[in-house]
């Protein structure tokens, strides 16, 4: 602890071996058009979809793992800085030390000479604010960032640009989870904190970022404009478009006519169509999402862990994989609760193997062969059908019956996290299996911590003793041999709980338009971390 964290972190770092792009013209000369310094173009508009309405807000207090969301404010707000397990890239800070050796104090430093779009100088003063208005109940935000396994960050300001940081008690996920933070002005607040109904503000988008807002076009699009008095180098583009498009088809005409400048590609057909077209570059970034089976704890089939183990036996997750994604460039089978893009994954782990027989002979010792289970999953994203129609068909090798229903979102994770949403202990057997995906936007495993422990999550989400006692070893480690140790003994041990089955680490892949390059300058989903990587060339 006696350097910098952020440092001491990245010791724990593998390499990434992702592919630039797959396809059309991206063999070497892609990377080569964006690693330039934008001499090759300039100026330009990137239009990018989104599938959510996020044209009601333009301040990002409350995007938390909601990508449409994040993908919005992106080019108008940047983060303090970004850890993840191959580096750290800093933006509005400019340092972060540990000045002291019990991994709970800490000192942030702003870069000088930074302002808001309104011309308005950012300081220190914004930091703090920030870290207030999300720890302000009254907001309903996630404060994931700025509370820790239940303790809030506290903050002292020393001048304008330096901040102490406090920990209750130390968090290894404290760089990772707070250096994301993206600030907003307090002045435009008046300084209160209570943000939630202040409609006029929230949609004023006075950011930091190298986009500022130009308009809002309600329930449409917002496009930014480049901010010439941005503090690191201008952007190369001149606008960038967030446009509202729910619609697969719709977005691969517009893509197709020139409406749009990207999309997501989430079947094989597609990937294989766009690789081969000359007009596109496809390029596969890791997404750091794990999609995951859940067994609801609280349905009485489920409370048996030889049911939850027949289950696991029964399944094949290659088939899975293979069956829904359709590619390896698409998805790639998991092992644990763990991305191979987090800190600490423990990559000696082979995860379930299939075993039939012993799934059939559990299946009808706890009954379950009598019984039709109901699965439910996340009908708004990709490949979660066609994950449960394989799931139903291969408990059906074994004699188990399922049932499997599509749920809107919002109705989905009413069921799937009843009493982790409300707070208070709910009451839901409606359900035995869902299929949802888990968001690992931080390097660092200690970011899941309350996502997997806590008295109302483990009402509906089995967590063993010993796994309660790992994830607080692990995430409260102050040396990161320990955490590594922890964290891979974590991922063995909820393997053994059963308390989830690991199924695809899924890849965010993209087919732009052959003149826009620097897509994939910065690996990371919520894509387009830097904008002004991206450049239009002739």
């Amino acid at each position: 602890m006696k350097k910098k964290i952020l440092t001491a972190l990245l010791t724990a770092a593998m390499a990434v071996s992702m592919l630039a792009g797959c396809g059309g013209n991206q063999s070497g000369k892609g990377d080569k058009q964006a690693s330039g310094s934008g001499g090759e173009g300039g100026g330009g508009t990137f239009i990018v979809p989104v599938n959510a309405d996020t044209t009601n807000c333009l301040t990002p207090y409350d995007a938390y793992g909601a990508d449409d969301r994040l993908m919005t404010y992106g080019p108008c707000y940047d983060p303090l800085f970004i850890v993840n397990k191959d580096e750290t890239r800093w933006y509005l800070a400019e340092s972060l030390e540990a000045v002291a050796d019990d991994g709970c104090h800490y000192q942030m430093k702003l870069r000088d000479g930074m302002t808001w779009h309104d011309g308005e100088p950012i300081t220190v003063d914004d930091v703090i604010f920030s870290i207030k208005v999300l720890q302000d109940g009254s907001n309903a935000t996630d404060a994931s960032n700025v509370r820790y396994d239940g303790n809030d960050l506290t903050a002292e300001k020393i001048d304008d640009l330096t901040v102490n940081l406090t920990l209750a008690q130390p968090y290894s996920a404290f760089e990772t989870e707070f250096g994301r933070l993206q600030i907003f002005p307090e002045h435009v607040f008046d300084g209160n904190t209570h943000i939630i109904d202040n409609t006029e503000a929230l949609t004023k988008g006075i950011g930091s970022g190298p986009f500022k807002l130009k308009e809002i076009n309600a329930g449409e699009s917002i496009v930014y404009e480049k901010y010439d008095d941005y503090y690191r180098e201008p952007a190369s583009l001149d606008e960038v478009v967030i446009k509202v498009m729910p619609d697969e088809s719709a977005q691969e005409a517009a893509l197709q006519s020139g409406e749009i400048s990207m999309m997501r590609i989430t079947s094989q057909t597609k990937l294989e169509k766009y690789q081969s077209d000359d007009e596109y570059t496809v390029y596969n970034i890791p997404e750091g999402r794990l999609n995951y089976m859940a067994y609801n704890y609280q349905s009485p089939n489920m409370k048996d862990i030889n049911a939850r183990k027949a289950i696991a036996l029964a399944l094949n997750n290659e088939e899975i994989v293979q069956g829904a994604y359709g590619s390896e460039d698409l998805a790639i089978p998991a092992t644990n609760f763990c991305s191979p893009e987090n800190l600490y994954y423990n990559d000696e782990m082979k995860g379930y193997q299939q075993n039939i027989e012993e799934a059939k002979k559990l299946a009808e010792e706890t009954g379950l062969t009598e019984k039709t289970l109901h699965y439910i999953y996340n009908q708004n994203r990709p490949n979660m059908k066609e994950t449960a129609q394989i799931v139903q068909q291969q408990l059906k090798e074994i004699g188990v019956s399922v049932e499997i229903e599509g749920v809107d979102s919002s109705a989905f994770f009413q069921h799937l996290f009843a009493s982790w949403i409300t707070g208070t202990p709910v009451e839901d057997t409606s359900w035995d299996l869902a299929t949802n995906g888990m968001d690992q936007l931080n390097a660092d495993p200690a970011s899941k911590l309350t996502s997997w422990t806590g008295d109302n999550l483990e009402i509906g989400f089995y967590v063993s003793p010993e796994t309660k006692e790992l994830w607080k070893k692990a995430s409260q480690a102050l040396t990161t041999e320990d955490r590594d140790k922890y964290y891979k003994e974590l991922q063995v041990q909820m393997n053994e709980d059963y308390s989830m089955y690991p199924m695809a680490n899924t890849n965010y892949v993209i087919a732009a338009r052959k003149e826009f390059t620097g897509l994939n300058e910065i690996m990371r989903v919520p894509i387009f971390e830097d904008y002004t990587k991206i450049h239009m060339t002739n």
